[in-house]
């Protein structure tokens, strides 16, 4: 430990001593292109005003430039900023133009107003279904670029989200059984995480039965991704169902012409290769493929473990119900292994694939998106009543969407988007695992699938020149499965099982049919968007959306937002939303707590967010305030006449206030710094004070340094997480007991080193969790499961079998080798 404290100590040493001496020159290069016809315009001349630099665009109307990175005391020239009709593929070093060619043919455009421009112009789409500048889009909105992907190595979104305020996580990048993952936004989120909407493209992700946001972990894409834009606060208004607490809004890159090929490898085996490939056949036709593969073996759960959930276990004595070689139901029969150590730890090994094609064709694109994940169940369950670190024990998932969508300008005021959807979220059979106590050689499997279709038609239009109006409707029908739940089965269709778990569970036999029914939704939904800008400084938005469902009725969410940004530097957002999350298939129609009689979950969010940008841009700032009033809360009510004891039940009001804070700041060209701090607390109805929210941290801070030397060739990028104390839930025996009713804080540093050693290769060195911080995720849900009650031979079956808490990997290496030629 010494050793590595005198490392970094060495480095940080190395870095800071180095940047003052290391203003070196950087390349900025990129396309100007004709508006009019998207052709490409040559002999555009870009100079830096007082240097010798100067290029031309060539016949391509590309360009290519090296300049000082200071940029200092430049005299802008004459520029017609009304020649700007937008700007893509915007990014540190890459600037686009596309010029309205008939107020600009042959112009010295000075490089420094377009970096100028880059700065002040960052644009996003998820806020109001269109591109607009960042400080009025009426959101609160982060952005994760290309760049900081990049430069930052994340391998997830999970990674990601560490970063960001109001993210908690219990179950990390491991198993969390046929959930995909356990994580909370903004103070709320149940299993699965149902009250966050994904998206890639505009397209929705999570699953269709269930709600669960997908794409967490390594099934995900990210090496074609352009940006991330991360939206905290409802977003129902626009995007219906899910979007309870926020939007993440996956960007590709549009128009991609290159090769890149990263292969990896690392820790605990850990290998695979991302590809990207795109093509440009003429002006109207684009072509991209994309392929993620991702493979580890995993530690086996071999981690900090201080209450021992997953070590030093021994197997029971008892076998309390089986089925013997006969398939008679037999019950106490004596365990031949009983006593005998069980294996320590649990699986964690993750394979996973997937893919993306897109096909571009003047203003249509079609494309297809597929990924498959299959994995160790991790410390989902606890090992001394299952048996997690059994080759069965896992789960296996699979998502596709085909799409096709059209933007038509039927004139320079109205215009028309298009989508059309088909896309599936399955969860494969071999999803399962096996018990120490009863049944110990035969798995209980889980398969469900799902279907949907859906239209989407948006009309855009341009009342005046400060005035925009957008309505658009949707029609969708979905097709749903329960979970089908089988022992000694893997159901291989939609509805059947030859071995039912509830008739093999209660003893009446092991290969017993079972149909479960399916099930067809219909949605229909209509939604409105009218945005002012007053005046450059005052601009509002409002928004509305109907929604109406054959599963749980009619809904209206309307948002409306004040925006005043009196000088370039300062300006502040008063945002009101509401949003809704639809009851699941499995809580409306479960057999052992399901009622179908819930509303859906609503939820109103009231935010004053206050930005700034000064020193020229070199300092952002960003303070954000919310209170949000949860009703209909869907959780569970005693009820003696279901199989389980309980069911699902809309409940009484719930609160969640927080305050977040942001800093950017860019010291040195080529040294940023950013950090961010987060604050939540939350109410009950009948309480009468605030308090820390179950499973969520009251306190985080993030933070992160990045800087680059030798023109940008060298990049270091060093991130650290503090996440404060989590209260553990009144039904966490262990943490109560032990911990004083909290999950001690953690702090975990990541690092990443990247070098461009020639023109077309980059070495890149990660270390995750570089001071081998040992640390737990919160148990899910109750975390009832309180290991001190086990007895091998006396209590074989304790209630409870949710962990208290999910060990989380120590330190990590990974090294990966980025080819790329880009054109």
């Amino acid at each position: 430990m010494k050793n590595i404290t005198l490392s970094i100590i060495t480095l940080c040493f190395l870095i800071f001593a180095t940047i003052n001496t290391n203003a070196q020159n950087r390349k900025i290069e990129g396309t100007i292109t004709s508006a009019e016809n998207g052709k490409a315009i040559s002999g555009i001349t870009i100079s830096v005003k007082g240097s010798p630099e100067i290029t031309n665009t060539d016949k391509n109307g590309k360009y290519r430039l090296f300049v000082s990175d200071t940029l200092k005391n430049i005299e802008f020239h004459d520029f017609p900023t009304m020649a700007i009709k937008n700007r893509a593929d915007v990014s540190k070093d890459i600037i686009n133009l596309i010029l309205i060619e008939k107020e600009l043919t042959i112009y010295d455009i000075p490089l420094d107003m377009l970096v100028e421009l880059k700065i002040d112009n960052i644009e996003v789409i998820t806020a109001s279904l269109k591109l607009q500048n960042i400080d009025f889009a009426p959101s609160n909105i982060t952005v994760i670029t290309h760049e900081m992907i990049e430069n930052r190595a994340y391998q997830s979104l999970i990674d990601i989200c560490q970063d960001i305020p109001g993210f908690d996580f219990m179950i990390f990048n491991d198993g969390g059984g046929e959930y995909p993952t356990f994580n909370m936004n903004r103070g709320l989120g149940t299993i699965g995480n149902t009250k966050i909407l994904i998206m890639v493209d505009g397209i929705i992700q999570n699953n269709i039965s269930y709600n669960w946001s997908l794409l967490w972990t390594y099934e995900n894409l990210l090496v074609d991704i352009e940006r991330i834009e991360i939206i905290e606060g409802p977003g129902s208004s626009m995007y219906g169902a899910q979007a309870f607490t926020g939007v993440i809004h996956f960007i590709t890159k549009k128009n991609y012409e290159g090769v890149m090929v990263k292969p990896f490898y690392g820790s605990n085996f850990t290998r695979g290769i991302d590809v990207l490939l795109g093509k440009n056949f003429n002006n109207n036709v684009n072509l991209s493929l994309a392929f993620h593969k991702y493979n580890t073996n995993g530690d086996g759960g071999l981690r900090y473990d201080p209450a021992n959930y997953f070590h030093n276990n021994l197997y029971p004595d008892t076998i309390l119900a089986d089925y013997n070689s006969e398939g008679n139901y037999i019950t106490n029969q004596p365990n031949p292994i009983g006593g005998e150590p069980i294996p320590d730890g649990f699986q964690n090994w993750h394979n996973s694939i997937s893919m993306r094609a897109k096909l571009n064709f003047k203003n249509t694109e079609t494309g297809v998106f597929f990924w498959e994940d299959k994995k160790g169940i991790g410390s989902y369950l606890t090992a001394y009543e299952y048996k997690i670190t059994d080759d069965k024990a896992r789960t296996a998932s699979r998502g596709y969407h085909v799409y096709m969508n059209n933007e038509t300008n039927i004139n320079n005021k109205l215009s028309m988007h298009t989508y059309l959807v088909f896309r599936s979220t399955n969860i494969l059979p071999q999803t399962g695992f096996l018990y120490h106590y009863k049944f110990p050689s035969l798995v209980k499997s889980y398969a469900a699938y799902a279907y949907q279709a859906y239209i989407e038609e948006r009309l855009s239009y341009i009342l005046t020149k400060n005035t925009d109006f957008l309505a658009g409707i949707k029609g969708m029908t979905s097709l749903k499965s329960p979970r089908i739940v089988s022992l000694n089965d893997t159901p291989n269709n939609m509805t059947e099982t030859q071995s039912a778990w509830n008739e093999a569970s209660a003893g009446n036999g092991l290969n017993i049919k079972e149909t479960n029914p399916l099930f067809v939704v219909h949605e229909f939904a209509t939604y409105f968007i009218w945005n002012t800008q007053w005046t450059p400084k005052i601009a509002t938005s409002l928004g509305v959306r109907y929604d109406n469902s054959s599963e749980y009725g009619e809904i209206l969410n309307p948002r409306l937002s004040l925006i005043y940004k009196p000088e370039k530097y300062i300006g502040i957002k008063l945002l009101y939303g509401s949003a809704f999350k639809q009851p699941s298939i499995f809580e409306l129609n479960s057999e052992f707590r399901g009622n179908p009689n819930l509303d859906p979950e609503k939820i109103s969010t009231y935010e004053i967010e206050l930005f700034s940008s000064l020193f020229h841009n070199r300092v952002k700032l960003k303070t954000n305030i919310f209170y949000s009033e949860i009703t209909d809360f869907i959780g569970k009510v005693p009820d003696a006449t279901m199989p389980s004891g309980e069911r699902y039940e809309n409940k009484d009001k719930f609160f969640v206030s927080g305050l977040s804070f942001e800093l950017n700041y860019k010291i040195l060209t080529n040294l940023t710094l950013y950090a961010n701090y987060m604050y939540l607390q939350g109410k009950e109805s009948d309480a009468t004070e605030w308090s820390q929210i179950d499973r969520t941290a009251q306190h985080k801070i993030n933070a992160g340094l990045n800087v680059s030397f030798f023109q940008k060739k060298l990049n270091v990028n060093c991130r650290l997480n503090y996440v404060g104390k989590r209260k553990a839930q009144s039904t966490n025996t262990w943490l109560q007991t032990y911990e004083a009713g909290f999950a001690p804080s953690y702090k975990k540093i990541n690092f990443v080193i990247s070098y461009k050693a020639l023109k077309y290769f980059e070495p890149q060195l990660i270390i995750e969790n570089m001071l081998n911080e040992q640390y737990y995720g919160i148990g899910r849900e109750s975390g009832n499961g309180f290991v001190d009650d086990y007895n091998y031979q006396t209590n074989v079956n304790p209630s409870g079998f949710i962990p208290a808490y999910h060990p989380q990997q120590g330190r990590t290496i990974l090294f990966n080798l980025k080819f790329a030629i880009n054109k």
